[in-house]
């Protein structure tokens, strides 16, 4: 993502000051396509905010992003860097779309670039904000179909001693497939079987379930669901 984009983007979830807003306001006014920039992302995250309400997300959330942009190598993470204030005071619904777009960079700079003699065709990523009845963020996730790869990074996601977070897909037929067990604190990647990839579509729902340790014993959730959140494109 481009300066450009980010501003547009920024513009667009309303969290713009000062000089950048002034900026913003007159380019959305006199150039025709950062106006589409901005309405594209309009659109794109306006499904988001319609499923989640305002809540300042907890300081803990703020700090453990902060600590992973501070500890990252590379171009892109220089660039979020930069953006800090992306993250600072903002609703949880738009904490937990920020984060989903961060997990969007994080592919581009872990991924190993495609052949050049056979560049792979992308598909529209798309991204979930997984949370609980009371609005906390517990996960984001982001989902890349050409590597069936979903990137997700916990949040305020409790610890349970003697019981396993696994992480479930729920495509439209209503049937939750296992994903695995939620482990370890940081951004990290689930690689996903070709099968299973299929189930991957907007609108299909990605939940957490706390299971008896080591994962659930059936086919399904065996205990309570703690959270969940739509897969939408980006």
């Amino acid at each position: 993502m481009t300066d450009r984009d980010y501003l547009a983007a920024e513009y667009a979830l309303g969290i713009l000051e000062g000089e950048e807003l002034v900026e913003a306001r007159g380019l959305a006014t006199s150039d025709d396509a950062f106006a589409r920039q901005v309405e594209a992302w309009e659109e794109r995250l306006a499904p988001m905010f319609e499923e989640m309400g305002e809540h300042t997300p907890p300081d803990a959330i703020w700090q453990r992003v902060k600590a992973e942009i501070d500890d990252g190598r590379g171009g892109d993470v220089v660039d979020l860097r930069k953006r800090l204030g992306w993250w600072k005071g903002m609703t949880a619904a738009a904490s937990a779309i920020a984060a989903s777009l961060a997990l969007v960079v994080a592919f581009d700079t872990t991924r190993p670039p495609p052949p050049a003699e056979a560049p792979a065709a992308r598909g529209a990523v798309m991204v979930a904000a997984l949370m609980s009845e009371d609005k906390a963020m517990m996960m984001s996730a982001a989902w890349r179909p050409e590597e069936h790869s979903l990137m997700v990074m916990p949040g305020n996601m409790p610890s349970d001693p003697g019981h396993s977070h696994e992480l479930w897909i729920i495509p439209s037929d209503g049937k939750p497939r296992s994903l695995g067990l939620m482990t370890g604190e940081g951004p990290h990647r689930m690689d996903i079987p070709s099968d299973m990839a299929t189930h991957f579509a907007e609108k299909a729902t990605l939940a957490i379930s706390v299971e008896p340790e080591g994962g659930s014993p059936g086919d399904a959730p065996t205990g309570a669901v703690i959270a969940s959140g739509a897969l939408a494109k980006v």
